[in-house]
Protein backbone atom coordinates (compact mmCIF):
# COMPACT_ATOMS: atom_id res chain seq x y z
CA UNK A 1 0.00 0.00 0.00
CA UNK A 2 1.28 3.46 -0.94
CA UNK A 3 2.11 5.86 1.93
CA UNK A 4 -0.69 8.30 1.15
CA UNK A 5 -3.28 5.53 0.88
CA UNK A 6 -2.08 3.96 4.15
CA UNK A 7 -2.42 7.38 5.85
CA UNK A 8 -6.03 7.69 4.71
CA UNK A 9 -6.79 4.17 5.80
CA UNK A 10 -5.54 4.73 9.34
CA UNK A 11 -7.19 8.14 9.79
CA UNK A 12 -10.76 8.71 10.93
CA UNK A 13 -13.22 9.59 8.16
CA UNK A 14 -13.24 13.34 9.13
CA UNK A 15 -9.45 13.59 9.27
CA UNK A 16 -9.17 11.64 6.02
CA UNK A 17 -11.43 14.09 4.24
CA UNK A 18 -9.36 17.04 5.55
CA UNK A 19 -6.11 15.50 4.42
CA UNK A 20 -7.54 14.73 1.00
CA UNK A 21 -8.72 18.35 0.53
CA UNK A 22 -5.35 19.72 1.51
CA UNK A 23 -3.56 17.37 -0.87
CA UNK A 24 -5.74 18.39 -3.81
CA UNK A 25 -5.77 22.21 -3.17
CA UNK A 26 -3.72 24.41 -5.55
CA UNK A 27 -0.36 25.42 -4.05
CA UNK A 28 0.58 29.19 -3.65
CA UNK A 29 3.99 30.51 -4.66
CA UNK A 30 6.23 31.95 -1.94
CA UNK A 31 6.19 35.81 -2.27
CA UNK A 32 9.30 37.20 -3.93
CA UNK A 33 11.44 39.67 -2.00
CA UNK A 34 11.78 43.08 -3.71
CA UNK A 35 14.93 43.30 -5.72
CA UNK A 36 17.67 45.52 -4.34
CA UNK A 37 18.20 48.72 -6.33
CA UNK A 38 20.57 48.15 -9.17
CA UNK A 39 24.03 49.48 -8.44
CA UNK A 40 25.89 51.30 -11.21
CA UNK A 41 28.66 49.25 -12.73
CA UNK A 42 32.18 50.18 -11.79
CA UNK A 43 33.16 53.38 -13.52
CA UNK A 44 29.57 54.22 -14.50
CA UNK A 45 27.92 57.46 -13.18
CA UNK A 46 25.11 57.14 -10.65
CA UNK A 47 21.58 57.75 -11.86
CA UNK A 48 20.49 61.40 -11.71
CA UNK A 49 18.21 62.17 -8.74
CA UNK A 50 14.50 62.65 -9.37
CA UNK A 51 13.45 65.88 -7.69
CA UNK A 52 10.05 66.29 -6.03
CA UNK A 53 7.51 68.49 -7.77
CA UNK A 54 7.10 71.80 -5.96
CA UNK A 55 6.27 75.44 -6.58
CA UNK A 56 8.30 77.97 -4.61
CA UNK A 57 7.77 81.72 -4.20
CA UNK A 58 10.54 84.33 -4.34
CA UNK A 59 9.43 87.78 -3.16
CA UNK A 60 11.44 90.95 -3.68
CA UNK A 61 10.70 94.67 -3.68
CA UNK A 62 12.55 96.11 -6.68
CA UNK A 63 11.89 96.13 -10.43
CA UNK A 64 12.51 93.13 -12.69
CA UNK A 65 15.21 94.97 -14.63
CA UNK A 66 17.42 95.68 -11.59
CA UNK A 67 20.37 93.43 -10.66
CA UNK A 68 18.31 91.75 -7.93
CA UNK A 69 15.33 91.34 -10.24
CA UNK A 70 17.46 89.78 -12.96
CA UNK A 71 19.17 87.50 -10.44
CA UNK A 72 15.88 86.21 -9.06
CA UNK A 73 14.73 85.36 -12.59
CA UNK A 74 18.08 83.70 -13.34
CA UNK A 75 17.78 81.59 -10.19
CA UNK A 76 14.27 80.47 -11.19
CA UNK A 77 15.48 79.59 -14.69
CA UNK A 78 18.40 77.40 -13.72
CA UNK A 79 16.50 75.66 -10.90
CA UNK A 80 13.75 74.68 -13.35
CA UNK A 81 16.27 73.44 -15.91
CA UNK A 82 18.35 71.43 -13.44
CA UNK A 83 15.35 69.85 -11.74
CA UNK A 84 13.94 68.64 -15.04
CA UNK A 85 11.04 71.03 -14.68
CA UNK A 86 9.98 69.62 -11.32
CA UNK A 87 10.87 72.68 -9.24
CA UNK A 88 9.29 75.95 -10.30
CA UNK A 89 10.33 79.20 -8.63
CA UNK A 90 7.72 81.92 -9.08
CA UNK A 91 9.26 85.40 -8.80
CA UNK A 92 7.18 88.31 -7.48
CA UNK A 93 8.98 91.67 -8.01
CA UNK A 94 8.07 95.21 -6.95
CA UNK A 95 6.44 94.16 -3.65
CA UNK A 96 3.67 92.31 -5.53
CA UNK A 97 3.19 90.01 -2.53
CA UNK A 98 4.89 91.70 0.42
CA UNK A 99 6.64 95.00 1.14
CA UNK A 100 10.16 95.03 2.53
CA UNK A 101 8.76 95.55 6.02
CA UNK A 102 6.55 92.46 5.70
CA UNK A 103 8.47 89.81 3.79
CA UNK A 104 10.62 88.54 6.68
CA UNK A 105 7.56 87.63 8.72
CA UNK A 106 5.92 86.08 5.64
CA UNK A 107 9.02 83.91 5.16
CA UNK A 108 9.04 82.80 8.79
CA UNK A 109 5.36 81.86 8.52
CA UNK A 110 5.93 79.78 5.38
CA UNK A 111 3.90 82.00 3.02
CA UNK A 112 6.94 82.45 0.74
CA UNK A 113 10.22 80.60 0.32
CA UNK A 114 12.91 83.11 -0.69
CA UNK A 115 13.55 86.78 0.05
CA UNK A 116 16.45 89.16 -0.59
CA UNK A 117 15.97 92.22 1.64
CA UNK A 118 18.56 94.86 2.37
CA UNK A 119 20.82 93.65 5.15
CA UNK A 120 19.62 96.51 7.38
CA UNK A 121 16.14 94.95 7.21
CA UNK A 122 17.60 91.69 8.51
CA UNK A 123 19.23 93.79 11.22
CA UNK A 124 15.84 94.11 12.90
CA UNK A 125 16.22 90.42 13.81
CA UNK A 126 19.98 90.22 14.14
CA UNK A 127 21.82 93.54 14.72
CA UNK A 128 25.11 92.19 13.37
CA UNK A 129 23.58 92.28 9.88
CA UNK A 130 23.54 96.08 10.06
CA UNK A 131 27.34 96.12 10.13
CA UNK A 132 27.92 95.60 6.37
CA UNK A 133 25.86 98.68 5.48
CA UNK A 134 27.33 101.12 7.96
CA UNK A 135 29.10 104.11 6.36
CA UNK A 136 32.78 103.57 5.66
CA UNK A 137 32.83 99.78 6.16
CA UNK A 138 33.68 99.06 2.52
CA UNK A 139 36.07 101.49 0.85
CA UNK A 140 35.78 99.98 -2.63
CA UNK A 141 33.51 97.86 -4.75
CA UNK A 142 36.22 95.17 -4.69
CA UNK A 143 35.91 94.85 -0.90
CA UNK A 144 32.17 94.39 -1.28
CA UNK A 145 32.77 91.77 -3.96
CA UNK A 146 34.89 89.76 -1.51
CA UNK A 147 32.11 89.87 1.06
CA UNK A 148 29.56 88.74 -1.52
CA UNK A 149 31.64 85.86 -2.89
CA UNK A 150 29.96 82.52 -2.00
CA UNK A 151 31.76 80.90 0.91
CA UNK A 152 33.21 84.11 2.32
CA UNK A 153 33.83 83.33 6.02
CA UNK A 154 32.64 86.72 7.30
CA UNK A 155 29.37 86.41 5.39
CA UNK A 156 28.99 82.81 6.60
CA UNK A 157 29.44 83.94 10.19
CA UNK A 158 26.59 86.40 9.75
CA UNK A 159 24.41 83.80 8.02
CA UNK A 160 24.90 81.38 10.89
CA UNK A 161 23.33 83.98 13.19
CA UNK A 162 20.03 83.65 11.29
CA UNK A 163 19.46 80.02 12.33
CA UNK A 164 18.10 80.88 15.80
CA UNK A 165 15.68 83.26 14.05
CA UNK A 166 14.22 80.44 11.96
CA UNK A 167 16.03 81.47 8.78
CA UNK A 168 18.86 80.14 6.61
CA UNK A 169 21.16 82.58 4.83
CA UNK A 170 21.93 81.54 1.26
CA UNK A 171 23.95 84.40 -0.19
CA UNK A 172 24.86 88.07 -0.26
CA UNK A 173 23.86 90.00 -3.38
CA UNK A 174 25.49 93.34 -4.13
CA UNK A 175 23.79 96.28 -5.81
CA UNK A 176 26.32 99.10 -5.61
CA UNK A 177 27.24 102.21 -3.68
CA UNK A 178 24.39 104.50 -2.66
CA UNK A 179 24.07 108.12 -3.77
CA UNK A 180 21.96 110.92 -2.27
CA UNK A 181 19.43 112.85 -4.34
CA UNK A 182 17.28 115.81 -3.38
CA UNK A 183 14.48 118.00 -4.74
CA UNK A 184 15.58 121.08 -2.77
CA UNK A 185 19.26 121.84 -3.32
CA UNK A 186 22.64 120.29 -4.10
CA UNK A 187 24.22 118.10 -1.42
CA UNK A 188 27.86 119.11 -1.33
CA UNK A 189 28.73 119.75 2.31
CA UNK A 190 27.10 118.20 5.39
CA UNK A 191 25.47 121.60 6.06
CA UNK A 192 23.38 121.08 2.91
CA UNK A 193 21.49 118.29 4.68
CA UNK A 194 20.04 120.69 7.23
CA UNK A 195 16.34 121.36 6.79
CA UNK A 196 15.90 118.39 4.46
CA UNK A 197 14.15 115.08 5.07
CA UNK A 198 15.35 111.86 3.45
CA UNK A 199 13.85 108.45 2.99
CA UNK A 200 16.17 105.74 4.31
CA UNK A 201 15.91 101.96 4.17
CA UNK A 202 16.99 101.33 7.75
CA UNK A 203 18.39 102.71 10.99
CA UNK A 204 22.08 102.97 9.94
CA UNK A 205 21.22 105.26 7.00
CA UNK A 206 18.83 107.21 9.18
CA UNK A 207 21.57 107.89 11.72
CA UNK A 208 24.01 108.85 8.95
CA UNK A 209 21.59 111.51 7.67
CA UNK A 210 20.99 112.81 11.18
CA UNK A 211 24.73 113.00 11.86
CA UNK A 212 25.06 115.35 8.88
CA UNK A 213 22.22 117.54 10.10
CA UNK A 214 19.22 116.28 8.15
CA UNK A 215 16.14 114.38 9.25
CA UNK A 216 15.19 110.94 8.00
CA UNK A 217 12.31 108.51 7.79
CA UNK A 218 12.56 104.74 7.33
CA UNK A 219 10.04 103.85 4.64
CA UNK A 220 9.10 100.82 2.52
CA UNK A 221 10.77 100.90 -0.89
CA UNK A 222 7.44 100.67 -2.72
CA UNK A 223 6.32 103.95 -1.13
CA UNK A 224 9.37 106.06 -2.03
CA UNK A 225 8.35 107.43 -5.44
CA UNK A 226 5.01 108.67 -4.12
CA UNK A 227 6.65 110.22 -1.06
CA UNK A 228 9.17 112.07 -3.25
CA UNK A 229 6.51 113.18 -5.70
CA UNK A 230 4.22 114.49 -2.96
CA UNK A 231 7.00 116.15 -0.96
CA UNK A 232 6.62 113.88 2.07
CA UNK A 233 10.40 113.56 1.89
CA UNK A 234 12.87 115.75 0.02
CA UNK A 235 15.37 113.14 -0.99
CA UNK A 236 16.55 109.55 -0.85
CA UNK A 237 19.69 107.39 -0.76
CA UNK A 238 20.08 104.59 -3.31
CA UNK A 239 22.05 102.91 -6.09
CA UNK A 240 21.91 104.25 -9.65
CA UNK A 241 20.06 101.16 -10.91
CA UNK A 242 17.30 101.63 -8.33
CA UNK A 243 17.13 105.39 -8.97
CA UNK A 244 16.65 104.80 -12.71
CA UNK A 245 14.27 101.83 -12.63
CA UNK A 246 12.04 103.44 -10.01
CA UNK A 247 12.11 106.77 -11.92
CA UNK A 248 13.31 108.71 -8.90
CA UNK A 249 15.22 110.95 -11.31
CA UNK A 250 11.87 112.23 -12.57
CA UNK A 251 11.00 113.71 -9.16
CA UNK A 252 14.46 114.79 -7.99
CA UNK A 253 16.55 117.78 -9.11
CA UNK A 254 19.97 117.22 -7.55
CA UNK A 255 22.26 114.26 -7.02
CA UNK A 256 25.68 113.71 -5.50
CA UNK A 257 28.00 111.16 -7.09
CA UNK A 258 29.61 109.91 -3.89
CA UNK A 259 33.07 108.41 -3.57
CA UNK A 260 32.04 105.28 -1.71
CA UNK A 261 30.34 105.52 1.62
CA UNK A 262 27.58 102.94 1.92
CA UNK A 263 27.08 99.79 -0.17
CA UNK A 264 23.58 98.50 -0.90
CA UNK A 265 23.64 94.80 -0.02
CA UNK A 266 20.94 92.14 0.05
CA UNK A 267 20.81 89.05 2.25
CA UNK A 268 19.17 86.15 0.41
CA UNK A 269 17.39 83.88 2.87
CA UNK A 270 14.91 81.05 3.18
CA UNK A 271 12.95 79.48 6.02
CA UNK A 272 14.88 77.01 8.18
CA UNK A 273 11.79 74.82 8.51
CA UNK A 274 11.37 74.65 4.74
CA UNK A 275 15.09 74.11 4.10
CA UNK A 276 15.46 71.35 6.68
CA UNK A 277 12.41 69.56 5.27
CA UNK A 278 14.03 69.13 1.85
CA UNK A 279 15.91 65.98 0.86
CA UNK A 280 19.67 66.28 0.45
CA UNK A 281 19.74 66.28 -3.39
CA UNK A 282 17.16 69.07 -3.55
CA UNK A 283 19.05 71.17 -1.00
CA UNK A 284 22.23 70.69 -3.02
CA UNK A 285 20.55 71.70 -6.26
CA UNK A 286 19.11 74.87 -4.73
CA UNK A 287 22.33 75.72 -2.90
CA UNK A 288 24.50 75.28 -5.99
CA UNK A 289 22.04 77.29 -8.07
CA UNK A 290 22.12 80.08 -5.49
CA UNK A 291 25.94 80.23 -5.50
CA UNK A 292 25.93 80.54 -9.30
CA UNK A 293 23.19 83.16 -9.14
CA UNK A 294 25.13 85.15 -6.54
CA UNK A 295 28.11 85.42 -8.88
CA UNK A 296 25.75 86.33 -11.73
CA UNK A 297 24.10 89.05 -9.63
CA UNK A 298 27.33 90.61 -8.43
CA UNK A 299 28.69 90.85 -11.98
CA UNK A 300 25.37 92.21 -13.25
CA UNK A 301 25.22 94.85 -10.50
CA UNK A 302 28.47 96.48 -11.57
CA UNK A 303 27.38 96.56 -15.21
CA UNK A 304 23.84 97.77 -14.53
CA UNK A 305 24.88 100.61 -12.22
CA UNK A 306 27.34 101.90 -14.79
CA UNK A 307 24.65 101.75 -17.48
CA UNK A 308 22.05 103.37 -15.22
CA UNK A 309 24.38 106.22 -14.26
CA UNK A 310 25.12 106.90 -17.93
CA UNK A 311 21.38 106.94 -18.70
CA UNK A 312 20.62 109.34 -15.82
CA UNK A 313 23.45 111.59 -16.88
CA UNK A 314 22.27 111.59 -20.50
CA UNK A 315 18.64 112.32 -19.54
CA UNK A 316 19.81 115.44 -17.72
CA UNK A 317 16.88 115.62 -15.32
CA UNK A 318 19.21 115.59 -12.30
CA UNK A 319 21.98 118.12 -11.75
CA UNK A 320 24.84 115.78 -10.80
CA UNK A 321 27.71 116.85 -8.58
CA UNK A 322 30.86 114.71 -8.64
CA UNK A 323 32.13 114.54 -5.07
CA UNK A 324 35.73 115.63 -4.55
CA UNK A 325 38.15 113.76 -2.33
CA UNK A 326 37.95 116.52 0.30
CA UNK A 327 34.15 116.47 0.28
CA UNK A 328 34.12 112.69 0.60
CA UNK A 329 36.47 112.95 3.56
CA UNK A 330 34.14 115.41 5.31
CA UNK A 331 31.18 113.05 4.86
CA UNK A 332 33.29 110.12 6.05
CA UNK A 333 33.95 111.92 9.34
CA UNK A 334 30.24 111.80 10.12
CA UNK A 335 30.19 108.18 9.01
CA UNK A 336 32.81 107.41 11.66
CA UNK A 337 30.47 108.83 14.29
CA UNK A 338 27.81 106.35 13.20
CA UNK A 339 30.31 103.46 13.31
CA UNK A 340 31.26 104.29 16.89
CA UNK A 341 27.61 104.58 17.85
CA UNK A 342 26.84 101.18 16.30
CA UNK A 343 29.83 99.29 17.67
CA UNK A 344 28.09 98.16 20.90
CA UNK A 345 25.09 97.02 18.86
CA UNK A 346 26.84 94.98 16.16
CA UNK A 347 30.01 94.09 18.05
CA UNK A 348 33.50 95.37 17.30
CA UNK A 349 34.68 91.93 16.16
CA UNK A 350 32.37 91.78 13.13
CA UNK A 351 33.20 95.37 12.19
CA UNK A 352 36.93 94.59 12.24
CA UNK A 353 36.42 91.46 10.10
CA UNK A 354 34.43 93.40 7.52
CA UNK A 355 37.00 96.21 7.41
CA UNK A 356 39.75 93.65 6.87
CA UNK A 357 38.21 92.86 3.46
CA UNK A 358 39.43 96.25 2.25
CA UNK A 359 43.01 94.99 2.34
CA UNK A 360 42.59 91.20 1.99
CA UNK A 361 43.71 89.67 -1.30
Amino acid sequence: MKPLARLFALASPLVALSLLAAACAPQRAVPEQPAAPAQPAAGQPAAAPVYPKMTLKFNHVVAKDTPKGKAAEYFAKIVKERSGGNIEVQVFPNSELYKDGEEIEALQQGAIHFIAPGTDKIGVLEPAWEAPVLPGIFLSAEAGDKFGEPGNPVAKELMDKLRPKGMVGLGVWLNGFKHFTSSKRPLITPDDFKGQKFRTSGKPDEEFVKAMGGSAQVMAFSEVFGALQQGVVDGQFNSWSNILTQKFDEVQKYGTVSRGGVLLLYAVATSAKFWDGLDAPTRKLLGDAMDETTRFNNKTAAEDNATAFAAIKKAGRIDLHEQTEAEAKAWAGYGEQVLKLWEPRTGKDILDKLKSLNTAR
